[in-house]
Order: C-alpha cells, then sequence, then structure tokens
C-alpha cells in the first residue's frame, strides 16, 4: 500500500487503537515502547502519510470524550461505563459521563452542555426519540457513535448487539426443551432493541413447527401494572411456561413478584434475563442470562470514535455483536421432567387484561391504560 493508507489500516496491523497511532505520531500522550516501535514498523510497511493539514485543523482538542447513557443503573450498563473509562485512560483521554433519563429533552440539553465543554467527540446510548440530539452533534460537526441501541440514522457509526439473533436463539432453546407459552417483558415495544427482541421471537416461533403461544408485556415503568399482568399470564387457565426480561433489573422485580405470588422457579415457570448481573449466580436457582458483550462493545465503540476524531475518512459503518447466551437452573427442561405447569393452587388471578391488541406481528401485546402511567422511578433500560 503506498499514500492511500488510512490511520485505522496502521492501527490494525499494529494491533494497538487508533488512538494509540494518533499520539505516536503527535506525541501527545506516553506511548510504551514496543506499541510505538509496532507502530513506527506499521507506518513504514504501509507507506502511511498523516494528513498534517487536516489534523492541524482540529488541533484544538481537548482529549476528552462525552459519554451520554439513559442511567447507569443495570449490571450491563455500569460495566460498560466503566470499560469506556478504562480505555479512555489507556489512551490518554478523560471522559464525561451525563445522563438522559430516557428523555429526548434531556438528552439534547445533556448532549448540548458536552459540546459546549469542546469534547473531542460522543458515545450515545440514545433515548427513543433521539433525533434533536443527533441533529444538533451533526450540525456541530462532532464526531459521535451509538452504541447498543440501533436507531434508523446514517449519519453515525453504530456498535449494537444483534438482539434479533440471540431471541430468536433463547427462544429455540426454550422450544426445544417444551416450553410454547413464553411472555417477553419489555419497557417499551417502541424501542427498535424491543422490536428487534420481539422479531426473534417471532421467528423461532414460525420455525418451531407446532403450536407456540407468545405473548408481550409492555410495561412503561409502572410496576403495578407488570405485577398485574405477571399475575394475571401467571395464574390464568393456561399460564405461561417461561418468562423473558429485558434487563437486569426487570429480573429483580419480577423475581420478587414471582416469589410474592408463591410461583416456583423454575417448576412453574422459567425465566431468562437479558444482562449478566453479578447476583444473577446467588439467586436460587440461577438465573439464565443472555450475556452481553459490554468490552467488546466499549472497545469497537472506542476504535469508530477514535477513527472520526483523527478524520480518518472511513466509511459509516454499523457493527453488531453476538452476546453469548447461559441456560442455567432457573430453566426448566420439561422433556426430562415430564411435567407441565399448573396454575398456583391459591386462585386463579386475573383471567384477562384490561385492554388487549394483536400487532401485525401476530404477538399478543399487553399494553392497557395503566401501563400508560409511570410508577415516579426514573424509567428503566428496555
Amino acid at each position: 500500500m503506498t499514500a492511500k493508507a488510512r490511520i485505522s489500516d496502521v492501527a490494525r496491523r499494529a494491533r494497538v487503537s487508533v488512538g494509540t497511532v494518533s499520539h505516536v505520531l503527535t506525541g501527545s500522550a506516553n506511548v510504551s515502547a514496543a506499541r510505538r516501535e509496532r507502530v513506527l514498523k506499521a507506518i513504514e510497511t504501509l507507506g502511511y502519510v498523516p494528513n498534517f493539514h487536516a489534523q492541524g485543523l482540529r488541533r484544538a482538542l481537548s482529549r476528552v470524550v462525552g459519554i451520554c447513557f439513559p442511567h447507569v443503573s443495570t449490571s450491563y450498563l455500569n460495566t460498560l461505563a466503566e470499560t469506556f473509562e478504562e480505555i479512555a485512560s489507556r489512551d490518554g483521554y478523560g471522559v464525561m459521563h451525563v445522563f438522559s433519563r430516557h428523555d429526548s429533552t434531556t438528552e439534547l440539553d445533556r448532549i448540548k452542555e458536552l459540546i459546549r465543554y469542546r469534547v473531542d467527540g460522543l458515545i450515545l446510548m440514545p433515548s427513543s426519540t433521539p433525533r434533536a440530539a443527533l441533529d444538533f452533534a451533526c450540525r456541530k460537526a462532532v464526531p459521535l457513535v451509538i452504541v447498543d441501541r440501533p436507531t434508523e440514522d446514517t449519519r453515525f457509526d453504530q456498535i449494537i448487539i444483534d438482539n434479533r439473533k440471540a431471541m430468536r436463539e433463547v427462544a429455540r432453546e426454550l422450544i426445544e426443551r417444551g416450553h410454547d407459552r413464553i411472555v417477553f417483558v419489555c419497557l417499551s415495544r417502541s424501542r427498535l432493541v424491543s422490536q428487534h427482541r420481539i422479531a426473534g421471537l417471532e421467528a423461532a416461533r414460525r420455525n418451531a413447527g407446532k403450536r407456540i403461544e407468545l405473548e408481550v408485556i409492555e410495561f412503561q415503568s409502572d410496576e403495578a401494572f407488570l405485577r398485574d399482568e405477571l399475575t394475571r399470564a401467571l395464574r390464568g387457565a393456561h399460564p405461561r411456561t417461561a418468562i423473558v426480561v429485558s434487563n437486569s433489573h426487570q429480573a429483580s422485580v419480577v423475581l420478587g413478584f414471582l416469589r410474592d405470588l408463591a410461583v416456583s422457579c423454575p417448576r412453574d415457570v422459567s425465566m431468562v434475563a437479558f444482562d449478566d448481573p453479578e447476583w444473577s449466580r446467588l439467586v436460587t436457582p440461577r438465573l439464565s442470562v443472555v450475556r452481553q458483550p459490554a468490552a467488546a462493545m466499549a472497545q469497537a465503540a472506542w476504535d469508530l470514535l477514535m477513527l472520526r476524531v483523527n478524520d480518518a475518512g472511513d466509511p459509516i459503518r454499523t457493527i453488531a455483536l453476538e452476546p453469548a447466551i447461559e441456560l442455567r437452573e432457573s430453566v426448566a427442561d420439561f422433556r426430562r421432567e415430564g411435567a407441565r405447569p399448573a396454575p398456583p393452587a391459591d386462585g386463579a388471578g386475573h383471567d384477562a387484561p384490561s385492554t388487549r391488541t394483536t400487532p401485525p406481528d401476530g404477538l399478543a401485546s399487553v399494553a392497557g391504560s395503566r401501563a400508560r402511567r409511570t410508577s415516579g422511578r426514573p424509567p428503566r433500560a428496555g
């Protein structure tokens, strides 16, 4: 290769981050002798010629990156935030954390604050309606990478989880173990993450070759509504045999409801959670999880952001990472046990939700008027 080589090519060949290559070129941070030697050798081999004129136009760098998350109250988000800090520190950057609380107006205000502090780039886990914040960052020409929650905006790099595939595989594993009545608990169906997971459920049903009942409970942060709907789903004439929840906070809430309702897991209902909190192995039974690759996601997002900060000129990319599925004791195998759960003996509960709709994808959806009330608590991740 000649002068057409890019800084990302150098980073890849030297097995370092783009930020490390930049440090070697500018002397802006200490780099170990071994890394420096690899970078210089890669530059020589590839014939890379840095665009110092373009770098000069951007030389007023703050060496600070802004990170906007909705919150960090789940194990996964907390790990993701900590990993970004570790990577930034390694590459000689500081970080500024702000939180949108799932509110698009707050999100825009926080992005404006970060840009006023002249951050070099932004990492955003967007709200359900992030258009205003994304438009503002675009107008200000601030590099931005979207993480975890996919959007239909093609102006920015995105690092996401392949939620369709993950949910399809979870549902397939449950169906193979004899589960034919599955409920998915999510904060909001409007989020693409939830839509992708629902699409994965539907795909697993189509591929099952037998009748599978699927239901979505969308509870909009109203935990009282969620409790009522779980009571109906688990104590009706045909109780659900498995619950899949969207994150570790929801898992803790649902497990508390199961205890209060005297519903045994996994004897009466099995459970799987997206996220792998530290306590998942401490509860009895151990919680089955979809472990999201927080470290790999943070590194990939950081590398893409550094490409933009350093004017690498690479095309916009969306990278989908695959999580790991670990089914533990919270999932029963009816094939082996030869038994199906029956409604708890202490009552039939609610036979039907207050309102029910059947969306185009064919999954029953529970989202009655109570679901649109908030419980007064900060919203949680979907």
